[in-house]
């Protein structure tokens, strides 16, 4: 059975609703975009849209006096790093939890020119939105999805992820979702690529008396391989933070490497702990909740962080920091 846009109003009844939203080329986004714009505020329900360009400017100009009703992030910036996605919706609802009408967001965490690994990160990340709000006031988020510029497995994956398909005017239930490869246990299982051995700048066990070596040692590399000062410094305060997660929870030692893959800086720390949250790092710390800090700094300081954690492996958290 399928709806139109207007159809389904967010109501405490229906909750967060979270869907994809199909279009081919930058004139049907523009033109689908708008609708759903101008139709919540119709019903007077905020909107914040985070979209990259060209889109952003795209969609404000058709929107014209109405662009002024609302709010716009620039999701190039935001979401270079997907983990901080969800914060910045996090913040969203808490401003208007309290709206007796609703709200509604359209955000794009996925572009043509993500790398594969952060292609990943994102599809995981659009599962967990779902985690995230699912249990939290009614709202309605639309993830737009070229279907001109995308690869087909990205649009199959946005079905994967997506409750629901919004495809011109029509809206219908995803029947892959929810999908058993992204489970909490299945997305933190997934393989990392091994880097060439021969890439590996450094690779060191330590413990607790190896700290102050290694933020020496990284910081060197780093600048030696090309990362300015202030992201290099950027880089030692994110491994630090992972180091001493490892002490504390992973077991009192790991397992640290270095890497430059194309024009990228990677850093993989290993342990023998386990991460039971699946939204670690990606929510606020609070002073009532002990936990996530390390995480959630790590994320606001590096382009992208990939988590994996079983019981078989223990914890391995990658981070790579753009050298260019």
């Amino acid at each position: 059975m399928t709806t139109t846009v207007t159809d389904h109003q967010p109501t405490a009844e229906a909750g967060f609703r979270h869907d994809a939203l199909l279009y081919a080329g930058p004139e049907q986004f523009v033109a689908r975009a708008a609708a759903f714009v101008r139709d919540a505020l119709e019903h007077e329900q905020p909107v914040l849209i985070a979209v990259i360009e060209p889109r952003r400017s795209l969609l404000h100009d058709e929107l014209g006096p109405d662009a002024q009703h609302v709010e716009f992030l620039d999701m190039w910036t935001l979401g270079r790093n997907p983990a901080r996605i969800i914060p910045a919706w996090q913040q969203w609802v808490e401003r208007h939890q309290g709206s007796p009408r609703g709200f509604r967001g359209i955000g794009e965490p996925i572009w043509a020119e993500r790398s594969p690994q952060a292609l990943l990160e994102c599809q995981i990340h659009e599962q967990l939105l779902n985690t995230a709000f699912d249990d939290g006031p009614p709202w309605w988020l639309l993830c737009p999805y070229d279907t001109e510029g995308l690869p087909e497995p990205v649009i199959t994956r946005a079905h994967d992820t997506h409750p629901g398909i919004l495809d011109g005017e029509a809206h219908r239930r995803s029947t892959r979702y929810p999908h058993h490869e992204l489970s909490f246990g299945s997305m933190f299982a997934m393989p990392l690529p091994d880097p060439d051995p021969a890439q590996v700048r450094c690779q060191h066990s330590f413990g607790l008396e190896d700290l102050t070596v290694l933020r020496t040692e990284v910081d060197t590399d780093a600048r030696a391989l090309g990362l300015p000062p202030a992201r290099a410094t950027d880089l030692v305060l994110a491994v630090n933070e992972l180091i001493t997660n490892s002490i504390r929870h992973g077991g009192g030692h790991g397992t640290l490497r270095l890497w430059q893959e194309q024009d990228e800086l990677v850093c993989e720390v290993r342990d023998r702990g386990l991460i039971d949250d699946p939204l670690i790092g990606r929510r606020r710390p609070r002073l009532d909740r002990p936990g996530g800090a390390g995480l959630w700094l790590t994320n606001q300081l590096c382009d992208l962080v990939q988590i994996r954690s079983t019981l078989e492996t223990g914890t391995i958290v990658r981070i790579r920091v753009a050298l260019t």
